[in-house]
């Protein structure tokens, strides 16, 4: 049995996405959505409370390039990846990031009118680059 390493997200645009590219000419797309889990609080049970996390997502080449085409600040979409932690060096002190490489990404419109969905990215699309 091979490990399992999915996550499904859905959350809003903080910005526009970022897009660039390698020096090989893959597309890559970068953006942060905003995630909000509530809860009771443990002090008064009636009382909700609000986190938000922030998360960034990367999208290669097709999807990248859909992303681009298709999303803006304040849009409210579903995510499903996988976790990536990498590891990369400033000024000779160790930082890692923490991010989720999109496979799949639908926009998720109002109700009654019709779901916006973007093809799925293979696998052979995601290079392996770092980026910083």
């Amino acid at each position: 049995m091979s490990d399992v390493n999915r996550i499904f997200l859905t959350g809003r645009l903080v910005a526009d996405p970022d897009i660039r590219y390698t020096p090989t000419g893959n597309e890559v797309a970068q953006f942060r959505i905003a995630v909000n889990m509530r809860y009771r609080s443990k002090q008064d049970p009636t009382n909700w409370q609000e986190e938000t996390s922030f998360i960034t997502i990367i999208a290669w080449n097709k999807l990248a390039d859909k992303v681009e085409k298709t999303f803006k600040k304040g849009d409210l979409i579903f995510v499903e990846g996988r976790l990536r932690i990498r590891e990369y060096e400033v000024e000779g002190n160790k930082r890692y990031a923490t991010e989720v490489v999109a496979r799949d990404i639908k926009l998720i419109v109002a109700k009654g009118a019709k779901e916006i969905e973007i093809e799925e990215a293979t696998d052979e699309s995601e290079p392996d680059v770092p980026f910083a």
